[in-house]
């Protein structure tokens, strides 16, 4: 089955399980917020776009809006760098509240040493950025929550997992460990997923389209860092089972554990 044509079982599926509970809550300042800041693995996407989708655009899926509403600020091509160099920080960071959560995930973009706008050294300037965006969160009273990068599509011709993040997933368990930070790791989560499944699995979680198999990618796609929507409810699904697993209050607001998972998952 194409990636597009789990798109649209999806959709369905996400459709009639989650727009109903999340009226009225979007509006509702007295319940925490969910910010998630990073890069276009993350983020949200039109539907111009699809089946391109972020792993936090369904994030409110494994979540009772009642309880936290997640606000997607994720932008792709961002890295820790520029996300704050820019300006996406600012209005975030203002708006903090306590009892409000900051999800930060940034590493993709900041490996491009050829772009100085975003590069960030793994040494250091990386871990100085996401030491800021925690001190920043605390000083809110809200509470942040750092994440290792999702795992690229790679393998070699013997079958065998090629990991492309290089020092950057190290640096945010050091970051995590020197500030006492929650931690989800999705590189190791994501990593362990894909080996348990092999390569024909994991390729139907990304953007890999034939020609005119979708009017949004008229041309084809084969994009093995950017996830489909499959994809990103695997991964959400496994960002909602760390929640579970952390001490934070955060997990009392994850939804039954059985829709912790992947609706074609369940399907097949």
């Amino acid at each position: 089955m194409s990636c597009l044509q789990l798109n649209c079982r999806i959709i369905v599926l996400a459709v009639l399980f989650a727009l109903p509970s999340l009226a009225g809550y979007a509006d509702d300042v007295s319940v925490p917020r969910l910010y998630v800041i990073g890069d276009s693995t993350a983020a949200s996407y039109a539907e111009d776009r699809a089946p391109l989708t972020g792993w936090a655009q369904v994030l409110q899926d494994y979540l009772d809006p009642a309880c936290i509403v997640v606000d997607d600020r994720a932008r792709s091509g961002r890295s820790s760098k520029s996300f704050m160099e820019e300006g996406a920080w600012a209005p975030i960071r203002e708006a903090l509240k306590p009892g409000d959560y900051v999800f930060i995930q940034f590493g993709h973009n900041d490996q491009k040493q050829n772009d100085p706008a975003r590069y960030t050294d793994p040494a250091t300037s990386y871990r100085a950025f996401l030491t800021q965006y925690v001190s920043e969160t605390r000083d809110a009273g809200s509470i942040p929550v750092l994440l290792t990068s999702i795992n690229r599509n790679g393998w070699n011709e013997s079958g065998e997992f090629i990991d492309g993040m290089g020092a950057y997933p190290d640096a945010v368990r050091a970051v995590a460990r020197e500030m006492e930070t929650p931690l989800i790791d999705l590189h190791r989560l994501t990593r362990e997923r894909f080996e348990s499944i092999g390569p024909e699995r994991t390729r139907d979680l990304f953007l890999y389209l034939e020609k005119g198999e979708s009017p949004n990618y008229p041309d084809g796609k084969a994009d093995g860092t950017h996830l489909c929507t499959e994809g990103a409810y695997e991964i959400s699904g496994l960002v909602a089972g760390a929640i579970l697993e952390t001490g934070l209050p955060l997990r009392n607001c994850v939804l039954a554990h059985e829709r912790s998972q992947t609706p074609t998952a369940k399907e097949e």
